[in-house]
C-alpha cells in the first residue's frame, strides 16, 4: 500500500532518478565541502551558550533580551526555509548554499561592529539567513544522488561535523573570545564563511539539479500543502518542542542552567558543554555505523526515532528534580539518543518523492527551527515572568524547563496517536 505522500505527490517518470557519476574521491570531496559549511553553521548557532555571560555583561542584557538575541538567528533561519526549499529544487545545492553563505559572512561582520542589542540582532538575523541551507542543501543533494541505504550514514556524517562545530563553540570559542575579544571572534568567523562559500561553489557539482521544467503537480508542493500533509502533521509538535526544544537548550539555556541552577562558574559550564558536544560527536559516529545494521535487523528509522523522542523528556524531567553535585551528567545522558532523534527528518523525506526533496526537508526544518525560536525566546520570557512574581533565578529556570517537558510529553502523545489513528508508516 503506497504511503500518503506518494499517493498525492507522484514524481514524473523522467524525474524519479538523478543520474550521477559521483563516486570515490569526488564523493568524499563533495561531502567534506558541504560538511565544512555545516560545521561553521553549527558553531555560530551554538556559540552564544558559551559567550552568554560575556554578551550579557557587555550589553547589559536581561534573560529575555539574551533569549531574543540568540533566538533571532533561529527566527531568520526558520523563515528562510521556504525560499531555500524552492531554490534547492530549482537551482541545486551548490549555487544556493554558496550564495547564502556570503550573506552569513556579512552578518558576522555586522555582529562584530554592532554597538546595541538591535544592531547585533540584525547581524544574527543575517547569519541565520545565510546558513539556512547548510544542512538541507547536502541533505537534498544526498537524497537525489545517493542510494537510500546510504542515507543514514551520510546524515550521521553531517551531524558529526555539526557536533564538531558545536564542540568548537564551547571552551575553544570562549578561550579565543577571551584572548582576542568576542567582536574579533566574529570577524574571524566571517572570513571562514567566505572560504566555505568559495569551496562549495568551485569544488562541488550540479548533479542534483533538475533538468526539466517542473510539472504542475510539482508546483503545488508548496509550504502550505506540505505542512498539512498527514505525514508532516504528525511531526509538527515534536519538531517544535522536542527537536527544536533540545536545540534551544543546547544553543543557549544549557549555559545559564549550569551557572544559575547548578552554581558552576562560566569556565566549568563551558567544559560541561564541551563534554556534551564531544558526546554528541561520539554518538553520531557510532550511529553512522549501527543505524544501517539496525535497519537490516528490522528496527526502522521511525522506531529508532521513537526511542529518542521518549528518552529526552524523561532526562529533562530528571534534570529538574535532581540538583546534586553530579547532576550535570544529565546533559551527557541525552547524547546517545540525539542522532536517532534527527533520523525522523530522514524518514520523513524518504516518504516523499525525490523531486520535492528540497521543499520537504526545508518544511521540516522550518518547523524545527521555528520551534527552537519559540522555545528559546519563550524560556527567556517565562524566566522573566517568574522572577517578576518573586521566584529566584534558578527556580524560574526550573519552572520554565518543567513547562517544556509537559509540552514534549503532549507532543509525543500526539505523534503516537496520529500514527496509530491514520495508520501511517
Amino acid at each position: 500500500m503506497p504511503s500518503p505522500a506518494r499517493s498525492t505527490l507522484k514524481p514524473p517518470a523522467h524525474s524519479t532518478t538523478f543520474k550521477s557519476d559521483i563516486s570515490g574521491m569526488l564523493a568524499v570531496r563533495i561531502f567534506l565541502v558541504f560538511a565544512l559549511g555545516y560545521f561553521l553553521s553549527y558553531a555560530l548557532r551554538t556559540v552564544n551558550a558559551a559567550l552568554a555571560p560575556m554578551l550579557a555583561t557587555d550589553l547589559s542584557l536581561t534573560a529575555g533580551a539574551l533569549g531574543w538575541l540568540t533566538s533571532a538567528y533561529f527566527l531568520a533561519f526558520a523563515v528562510m526555509q521556504i525560499p531555500v526549499g524552492i531554490w534547492l529544487d530549482r537551482y541545486g545545492a551548490r549555487r544556493t548554499e554558496a550564495a547564502l553563505l556570503i550573506v552569513a559572512a556579512i552578518g558576522a561582520v555586522v555582529v562584530a561592529l554592532g554597538d546595541s542589542l538591535w544592531s547585533i540582532s540584525l547581524g544574527r538575523v543575517l547569519i541565520g539567513m545565510g546558513v539556512a541551507p547548510c544542512l538541507m542543501a547536502p541533505y537534498a543533494y544526498f537524497r537525489r544522488c545517493f542510494a537510500p541505504e546510504q542515507q543514514p550514514r551520510l546524515v550521521m556524517g553531517m551531524l558529526l561535523m555539526g557536533a564538531a562545530g558545536a564542540l568548537l563553540a564551547t571552551q575553544p570559542a570562549l578561550t579565543l573570545a577571551n584572548s582576542v575579544g568576542w567582536r574579533q571572534f566574529f570577524v574571524i568567523a566571517s572570513g571562514l564563511l567566505l572560504l566555505s562559500a568559495t569551496a562549495i561553489y568551485f569544488l562541488t557539482t550540479d548533479a542534483d539539479r533538475l533538468t526539466h521544467t517542473p510539472a504542475k503537480s510539482d508546483q503545488k508542493a508548496d509550504f502550505i500543502t506540505l505542512s498539512v500533509h498527514p505525514v508532516m502533521l504528525r511531526c509538527i509538535p515534536v519538531c517544535i518542542f522536542t527537536i527544536g526544544g533540545f536545540a534551544a537548550l543546547q544553543t543557549l539555556w544549557a549555559g545559564p542552567w549550569l551557572t544559575q541552577v547548578l552554581g558552576m562558574d562560566p569556565g566549568q559550564a563551558s567544559m560541561v558543554l564541551l563534554y556534551l558536544n564531544a558526546g554528541l560527536m561520539a554518538s553520531y559516529l557510532v550511529m553512522s555505523t549501527i543505524s544501517p545494521i539496525l535497519l537490516r535487523s528490522g528496527l526502522s528509522l521511525f522506531r529508532q526515532s521513537m526511542i529518542a523522542l521518549t528518552w529526552l523528556p524523561l532526562i529533562f524531567a530528571l534534570m529538574i528534580v535532581w540538583q546534586g553535585s553530579f547532576s550535570w551528567i544529565c546533559w551527557l545522558l541525552l547524547t546517545p539518543v540525539i542522532p536517532a532523534m534527527y533520523l525522523l527528518q530522514t524518514q520523513t523525506a524518504l516518504e516523499f518523492p525525490g523531486h520535492v526533496a528540497g521543499r520537504v526537508l526545508t518544511t521540516f526544518n522550518l518547523m524545527t527551527f521555528g520551534g527552537t525560536f519559540i522555545v528559546q525566546w519563550g524560556i527567556g520570557l517565562a524566566v522573566d515572568l517568574f522572577i517578576a512574581r518573586g521566584h529566584s533565578q534558578s527556580n524560574a529556570l526550573r519552572l520554565a524547563f518543567a513547562g517544556l517537558v509537559v509540552l514534549q510529553v503532549m507532543s509525543l502523545g500526539w505523534f503516537i496517536w496520529r500514527r496509530t489513528h491514520k495508520g501511517q508508516s
